[in-house]
């Protein structure tokens, strides 16, 4: 069965694979994020070299100077808050339709969540706080609706299939948005329906009744609802317990087809999903495998099945092949 995926719109930092623009003229080459050139839209960034400090360059911190974080050069003794802000602001201005960030990790301009900050600017002392800076702070100000995430995380395979099912539903929801239709909407939470169960079910459960309450005078008020919910779920944190509930709900579909030895082999497999031994794609397999066995069309449909293209499954897990 043949799915169409729109290509999500992402900004991404420009020295992940892009360019030769890190502080000392290096490139850092992701296997994973070439891979997926082919199916999405990239929109490379480099905040340092758009603010004219060229490449390669004398490095940057973030210093807490009176009790306010600063981006400093400590060889030039240079404040450089003012010019960065300035360029984030400015930049981020020009963005639209964007699905998602993805920020060098530890970045003194690009990071996110987890860039050291000093004391001094001459120092290596580290101040008792992590923090994001200037660009990343932006990306939260002005996208506070889009998610974000850094290279290093996207190493973790969990984290992996989590990021690419939620990147290419997001660029779904944004192409269905255009039309503000209301047979779009209900289709595309009928499909997505497992999908969200991973997340949160409640919020799964709010979703449909935001459909529900749908009508053509408030059909923007409706969109702009849905999208900030399913923003609130994809934000909320699954765990396996909700996983394999939502997994074992699936199976139940197949109850009275299945044999006693198929039923037996799904609940070993489960047993090793659970214990993070194996990733969600091998379980999806079997019970994909039973829908196009039994016809059963509401489940063929479901994005989990399929919730991204097949060549993007990836069972590196930090440097690691997983053992199955």
């Amino acid at each position: 069965m043949n799915k169409t995926f729109y290509k999500p719109n992402i900004i991404i930092s420009k020295c992940l694979n892009f360019d030769n623009c890190r502080f000392n003229g290096d490139m850092i080459n992701d296997n994973f994020l070439k891979k997926l050139w082919d199916f999405v839209n990239y929109i490379p960034v480099c905040p340092e070299v758009a603010i004219w400090l060229g490449t390669p360059r004398m490095p940057l911190r973030l210093v807490n100077v009176d009790n306010e974080t600063r981006l400093l050069q400590p060889s030039s003794k240079s404040d450089l808050t003012d010019e960065m802000d300035y360029f984030s602001e400015t930049f981020l201005k020009t963005q639209k339709e964007i699905d998602w960030f993805i920020m060098k990790n530890r970045s003194p301009s690009c990071g996110i969540k987890d860039v050291k900050v000093y004391d001094k600017v001459d120092s290596y002392s580290i101040n008792n706080k992590y923090s994001s800076w200037i660009f990343g702070n932006k990306l939260y100000e002005m996208f506070p609706n889009i998610p974000t995430e850094d290279e290093w995380r996207l190493k973790n395979f969990r984290l992996r299939e989590e990021f690419l099912s939620k990147i290419f539903c997001l660029a779904e929801f944004r192409e269905i948005n255009k039309t503000k239709k209301i047979s779009d909407l209900s289709d595309f939470q009928a499909k997505n329906k497992y999908l969200f169960m991973f997340y949160s079910p409640s919020i799964q459960v709010l979703l449909w009744q935001i459909v529900a309450s749908y009508n053509k005078e408030n059909s923007n008020e409706i969109y702009n609802y849905y999208f900030k919910e399913l923003i609130k779920l994809f934000n909320t944190k699954t765990n396996i317990w909700k996983m394999v509930n939502t997994l074992t709900h699936i199976f139940w579909y197949f109850k009275d087809t299945c044999s006693i030895e198929e039923k037996q082999f799904f609940l070993e497999t489960i047993g090793v999903y659970r214990e993070w031994r194996i990733p969600t794609s091998s379980v999806m397999s079997i019970l994909k495998t039973w829908a196009l066995r039994d016809k059963k069309e509401y489940i063929l449909i479901q994005t989990i099945l399929n919730p991204f293209p097949k060549d993007l499954v990836e069972l590196i897990d930090s440097w690691r092949i997983l053992e199955l």
